[in-house]
């Protein structure tokens, strides 16, 4: 296109040249010619007519002169090559258009008014300009976040000392935040947090930690000793025993523990009425006993036989020191049913 331009004008400026040559020629000759008229006294005896035509053929090569010099004062505009990027693209046209902006719509180049043009709208276009446009796009994302939840220690009277049990467990809080980003030709460039939720709120994790003083350990039981018998009954009952073969003692059953020593009211009262409907001497012979309801493995593991061999044997004050020596290493979970019911754990 511009090679064609290029010919054209060429063309145009020969053209004006060839006339401005005949128009040198035409005003060289009606100068000769009006020298001639102002020195021949014949000329003044020449018929109307002729002096008219002479008028009319300077008159004609005014115009022509004139419309000659209005030719020369024409602004030609020829298309001009423009090259324009954004990002991998680019594309290269010829424009007439007057500024940046005009050519990009010419070119059929789309853009908006968060996009930025270098050099800007409206710069001037030039022949082998490359203007660059960057494509500048906001979009909204959301993010989440974990909110982390605080460990609470608190003290519990009715747990043994030194001892720990979890009461509630820790869940941690969320938080989402809405972000307002920014990108250049598809990439981007920065984000600004244009609002913060907190969704769901952490739970504090709270573990109570034993206070209670163990029980006292029970006093050694004496010893039991015979009374002394007379001498003569001490005689006789020697040699009673030497006139007949001794036979082992048959073993005393020990004696059932006193209902009156039981407990009036509390946990433990409570969880007897709930286990063996508060009978702290029974033995139904499904392998538990006593108010509590012992097995035997647990009531010897417990340290139970120290006052008792089996539980139901015991009184309540001893079945309660060794249930809770039970409680210290596994907390009311050792009577799964009714301590749940009582609300004990």
């Amino acid at each position: 296109m511009a090679r064609v331009m290029k010919g054209r004008l060429a063309k145009l400026i020969a053209q004006v040249a060839a006339l401005a040559l005949v128009v040198v020629g035409l005003v060289t000759l009606v100068s000769t010619q009006r020298g001639a008229e102002a020195t021949a006294s014949a000329e003044d005896a020449a018929p109307a007519s002729a002096h008219e035509a002479d008028g009319a053929d300077s008159g004609s090569l005014g115009s022509t002169v004139l419309n000659l010099e209005r030719a020369s004062q024409v602004d030609v505009v020829l298309p001009k090559a423009v090259t324009v990027k954004s990002g991998t693209f680019e594309r290269a046209f010829a424009t007439d258009a007057a500024t940046v902006e005009d050519a990009l719509r010419q070119g059929k180049v789309t853009f908006d008014g968060n996009d930025r043009l270098s050099p800007a709208g409206d710069t001037p276009v030039t022949s082998g300009m490359t203007v660059t446009v960057q494509r500048v796009d906001t979009a909204t994302a959301t993010t989440t976040k974990a909110l982390p939840f605080e460990t609470v220690r608190v003290q519990d009277k009715d747990l043994a000392r030194g001892k720990t049990e979890v009461v509630t467990e820790g869940r941690a809080g969320k938080q989402v935040t809405t972000w307002t980003v920014t990108t250049v030709n598809g990439k981007e460039t920065g984000r600004k947090a244009a609002a913060t939720e907190t969704v769901r709120e952490p739970v504090d994790r709270r573990i109570a930690v034993g206070t209670k003083a163990p029980a006292p350990k029970p006093a050694p039981q004496p010893a039991r000793t015979e009374a002394p018998s007379s001498s003569s009954s001490t005689s006789s009952s020697a040699s009673s025993s030497a006139a007949r073969p001794t036979t082992p003692r048959a073993a005393t059953p020990a004696p059932k523990p006193s209902q009156a020593s039981a407990p009036a009211s509390g946990a433990w009262q409570a969880l007897a009425q709930c286990e063996s409907g508060g009978n702290w001497s029974t033995n139904t012979g499904n392998g538990y006993y006593g108010g509590l309801q012992f097995s035997a493995s647990s009531w010897a593991g417990a340290g139970g036989t120290r006052y008792a061999p089996l539980p139901h044997q015991a009184t309540p004050a001893e079945q309660i020191a060794t249930a809770e020596v039970l409680r210290s290493s596994g907390g009311w979970g050792h009577w799964p049913a009714c301590s749940s019911k009582l609300g004990l754990r």
